[in-house]
């Protein structure tokens, strides 16, 4: 359906007008008497979805009708990297990979049944349930652009897609103080010692570790500023270079951005390196994220350790915690809100009640 929308002021008041085109003639519904400007955006929307319904759909621009699923994505790709980051480029990709077989549908007949066909294969797969909701959320904002942004379609393919109740939640893998000290014992020799050190005892994330410069760490008062970290900024999609571009970039939020105590052993062994200097005076040269995690997770698995090097950040905030490390606090040292360390740690304050039991069964 080709139409325009204006909301304008009117009578001390709002009014909305909705101009449209229907077998060739332009017609107008217009409503009048709004005390808000929001409240007249609201009433439009409404009669809009109900023209929408009413009126046989036509794309707004002649040239996009046929378009398919896949030349509409390219698109959609092509406009939002002009303003998102790397990773998130990267996300979406991953999930237009994953519908693939929307690919050559004209992205007008695109139907419920068709990408429920695709979640249905994702739970054979037993893929994860929130990764397949996340999916089905980016999936979502690109469909909600082709019909606000385009006008190809006027109902979303992914509303009412059922996806199959969560199943109970994973702990995270965490060692206790003795795993910690005999991970460290048999990694000393190792290049990534350092960097183990100090996901362990810091609870630093692999980018954060990997951005850190040398006047982070304040060894006077022996701590460490968390304020960048080390992540892909650019895809190159030139032959003649293939790597892609890493550099330093934004925290992953706000609450990112800290100050984390450095304990002695892991001062010791940074006092140690500190005459190395590498370019841009980062601490670690190391340069690809994803590929050193992938190294360091098969090297902890191969010495006999279930664990990644992300779940030592998670043994820090565990013996934080158990160790009686308020929340508030230990949200602080992570970069969490206090809300998120709360539910990812519940399971820590459940055994500190059950300790708290047995104390106050000893007292009364």
């Amino acid at each position: 359906m080709q139409y325009s929308t204006l909301i304008r002021k009117k009578d001390k008041g709002y009014q909305f007008i909705i101009t449209y085109k229907v077998n060739d003639k332009w017609k107008t519904k217009s409503k009048q008497g709004f005390k808000k400007k929001e409240d007249a955006k609201t009433s439009m929307d409404k009669a809009l979805d109900e023209l929408k319904k009413e009126v046989k759909i036509q794309p707004v621009d002649p040239t996009m009708e046929g378009l398919t699923f896949k030349q509409f994505s390219d698109i959609y790709i092509e406009h939002i990297s002009l303003y998102s980051e790397v990773n998130t480029i990267l996300a979406y990709k991953t999930v237009l990979n994953n519908f693939s077989s929307l690919d050559n549908i004209e992205i007008c007949k695109i139907s419920n049944l068709d990408i429920q066909q695709s979640i249905d294969k994702f739970m054979k797969k037993g893929l994860n349930v929130n990764t397949i909701k996340d999916y089905l959320r980016k999936l979502n904002t690109i469909f909600r652009a082709a019909i606000d942004e385009y006008n190809l379609l006027y109902k979303m393919p992914t509303k009412g897609i059922k996806i199959a109740k969560e199943k109970a939640e994973i702990t995270k893998k965490a060692l206790n103080k003795m795993e910690l000290d005999n991970l460290f014992k048999d990694f000393i020799k190792s290049k990534y010692y350092l960097l183990l050190l100090i996901a362990g005892t810091c609870g630093l994330r692999l980018g954060e570790i990997l951005g850190l410069t040398w006047k982070d760490i304040d060894f006077k008062n022996n701590t460490i500023k968390v304020n960048k970290q080390w992540k892909q900024i650019r895809i190159n999609n030139k032959e003649s270079e293939k790597a892609n571009i890493f550099d330093f970039g934004t925290l992953k939020s706000k609450n990112s951005n800290r100050e984390v105590p450095i304990p002695p052993k892991t001062l010791n062994e940074l006092k140690k390196c500190s005459n190395v200097v590498n370019i841009d005076n980062r601490i670690f040269k190391f340069n690809n994220t994803d590929s050193i995690s992938i190294c360091i997770n098969r090297l902890l698995k191969r010495k006999g350790y279930d664990i990644t090097i992300h779940e030592l950040r998670h043994t820090y905030a565990t013996m934080l915690i158990s160790s009686g490390v308020d929340f508030k606090t230990a949200a602080k040292l992570l970069g969490h809100t206090v809300q998120q360390t709360m539910k990812i740690y519940s399971h820590v304050n459940d055994d500190m009640m059950k300790r708290a039991t047995g104390i106050i069964e000893n007292i009364f």
